[in-house]
């Protein structure tokens, strides 16, 4: 089939995973749903670049960076911010009543490692966690995660680096472990390209021990409970179990057949493409060097919406702009399991529209 949706999440669905979630309910205590769950967390393991936990939480990705401040913060965090959905971070943490400080890139910038290493070493007082956002959905923007928990890891040590890699965990590498990672979270409907409603979480063993010693972690959101009913394969509640279905598929087809190195190399691509092939009539606002391989935005000559409302006619959806771009730009997303043929057809289009 071909795709013709091209929105920054959520992102288009392949029939035969869209058919996972008509499966007969299984029971989450069953033996049935315990080899469900087994594969699922195998499969993560590798998606995340990590030994240690993973686990599903039945959630939004917004609830699950609520539940890693509230188990890993006490009392001050440090927000880096470069477009909106890294400022989710700060009004979550203002929130939960947090001393929160943010350091500020602007939009269409990635973190720079250097302020960060500045910031920290200013700073007299502690912060229990940092938050990066890995690609920041609204600027198609990436920022290097490599380096900046470097930083934080050298400029603050037992400071926690929490990290949302909702738009990026399966369309670019994570690697949990080598980059010395905390609590590493993405929902499942962009990169994964499932329906919205579950997300997917790796935890270090540090940030479980911080954890436990919050006395005040909740019920619902108590990760290490997650953690501890994962080693048990098994969950703390009901979970969405048609969700379960479609993404114990999704990741046995990523993993087993189209392999992580094959798919990252495909959204590579796609972000050249759309890169190279959008200059003739728009330009990418945002840092060029830190280019997303999962989402483009573009600010086009002609007005986006314009741009937009002809390529619906046409029967192509695109993402529009967001925040602070929202009135002069669109985005184009080009994640999930579109591939390189679906991208090229819609570029043609969009070719036509933009420059006619």
């Amino acid at each position: 089939m071909t795709c013709k949706f091209f929105v920054p999440g959520p992102t288009w669905i392949r029939p035969e995973l869209l058919a996972e979630l008509a499966r007969p309910v299984i029971g989450h205590r069953s033996a049935e749903f315990r080899d469900l769950y087994a594969g699922i967390l195998a499969n993560l393991k590798p998606l995340f670049g990590t030994a240690a936990s993973t686990f599903v939480v039945t959630s939004s990705g917004t609830g699950v960076m609520q539940a890693a401040l509230e188990n890993c913060v006490a009392r001050r965090v440090l927000v880096t911010t470069c477009g909106a959905f890294s400022e989710r971070w700060f009004s979550i943490a203002e929130s939960l009543g947090l001393e929160a400080d943010r350091l500020d890139a602007g939009w269409g910038n990635a973190i720079d490692p250097e302020a960060l290493a500045d910031h920290l070493a200013s700073r007299r007082a502690h912060y229990d966690a940092v938050t990066i956002t890995h690609n920041e959905t609204s600027t198609g923007v990436t920022n290097d995660v490599a380096a900046l928990a470097a930083i934080v890891r050298e400029e603050s040590p037992g400071t926690m680096v929490l990290v949302d890699a909702v738009s990026s965990l399966g369309g670019m590498p994570v690697r949990f472990d080598e980059w010395g990672l905390d609590v590493c979270l993405a929902s499942v409907q962009k990169g994964l390209a499932l329906p919205p409603g579950i997300t997917v979480a790796a935890m270090s063993n540090a940030a479980i021990e911080r954890a436990k010693k919050h006395p005040y972690r909740g019920t619902y959101f108590d990760l290490v409970q997650y953690k501890e009913k994962a080693d048990e394969v098994s969950v703390p509640s009901t979970p969405s179990i048609p969700h379960f279905y479609a993404l114990a598929a999704q990741l046995g087809r990523i993993i087993n057949s189209e392999g992580l190195d094959a798919r990252y190399e495909r959204h590579r691509q796609m972000r050249d493409i759309t890169l190279q092939r959008t200059a003739k009539f728009a330009k990418h606002p945002g840092d060029a060097a830190h280019a997303s391989c999962t989402v483009t935005a573009l600010q086009p000559v002609k007005s986006p919406d314009a741009i937009r409302t002809e390529m619906k006619k046409r029967g192509y959806t695109l993402g529009g702009g967001y925040g602070e771009w929202k009135e002069t730009t669109f985005r184009i997303g080009h994640m999930g399991d579109i591939t390189v043929e679906d991208l090229n057809a819609m570029l043609d289009v969009l070719e036509e529209v933009a420059l006619g």
